[in-house]
């Protein structure tokens, strides 16, 4: 009966700890999957704007949240390459898309920049 205890014992200890190891992996790229969410709502708005001026306000803060994207992503809570890779793949296309003087092209690099955004968010439950 000992022996049963003891055993049960350790397997839950063995279970509690590698969800705790989960949990850690999940709340160290929380802050890359807030800004990755704030950039794909971002550049979707940009897609979704009626007039060239609206979609570069909304580009502006999407490549801004992209960028921080990228920053968070390095951090050693996260340390997530594949992340930073897509994050600074979206900076480029939103970059690109700024530079564009027709709605058109504007809304075709927004489109490539939103799905960075979300293979961002793919990427994490890979990290660490």
């Amino acid at each position: 009966m000992k022996r049963t205890y003891f055993l049960i014992v350790i397997l839950a200890n063995m279970v509690f700890s590698v969800m705790a190891q989960e949990t850690k992996k999940v709340n160290g790229c929380a802050m890359v999957s807030t800004y990755a969410e704030m950039a794909f709502a971002s550049f979707k708005k940009a897609y979704k704007a009626e007039s060239l001026d609206d979609a570069k306000s909304f580009l502006k803060d999407a490549v801004s949240k992209a960028k921080e994207t990228a920053a968070y992503s390095i951090l050693p809570d996260c340390n997530c390459a594949n992340a930073k890779n897509y994050a600074l793949n979206a900076v480029t296309f939103g970059n690109k898309a700024l530079k564009t003087s027709d709605l058109e092209s504007l809304k075709k690099w927004s489109k490539k920049a939103m799905d960075m955004s979300l293979d961002v968010l793919t990427a994490i439950p890979n990290c660490q």
